[in-house]
């Protein structure tokens, strides 16, 4: 595993976040529903530090099959090639890393707070509830863990 490859998620994945079935400790199913593609290793590793994340936490994913690895070619480092996502992509994406994340923080408490999602229809709505977001974040996980997902949701926002 190198610092610059890219963790993209898997159908094991993606299910994990929806079943639970494996159990795993809190701050590591945040970084799990961080994974998206877009950040390296060494990106993940750095938000992992912040949050008290254990060390070998993408070797657990990997190990459980609910990440992989996409190795970076040649000098440029690049992201993996996939074409530009639309508006409604980055919209959805960004909408759906809030709700996932506010429903881990937060368990069903979070009702109210998705319900006010499911009314933002562009990213700028979704902006203006960063500061629920994080109140919301901050009271069912904590401060740090909240400053991390904050930079994540504003970097999806972007």
């Amino acid at each position: 595993m190198e610092s610059t490859d890219f963790v993209v998620k898997t159908a094991a994945g993606t299910d994990e976040l929806k079943s639970r079935a494996r159990k795993l400790a809190p701050r590591v199913r945040t970084m799990l529903i961080m994974i998206d593609g877009s950040l390296r290793v060494e990106q993940l590793e750095q938000a992992a530090a912040m949050l008290a994340v254990q060390p070998d936490f993408l070797d657990l994913l990997l190990r459980q099959e609910l990440v992989a690895l996409v190795p970076t070619v040649g000098k440029a480092k690049a992201a993996p090639a996939r074409p530009e996502p639309s508006e409604v992509d980055r919209f959805r994406a960004a909408q759906r890393f809030m709700n996932d994340t506010v429903v881990h923080a937060l368990g069903f408490r979070a009702f109210f707070f998705t319900l006010k999602l499911e009314k933002c229809f562009t990213r700028a709505d979704l902006a203006a509830l960063l500061p629920e977001y994080d109140k919301a974040v901050a009271k069912g996980s904590g401060e740090d863990v909240a400053r991390v997902l904050h930079k994540r949701a504003r970097e999806l926002l972007e």
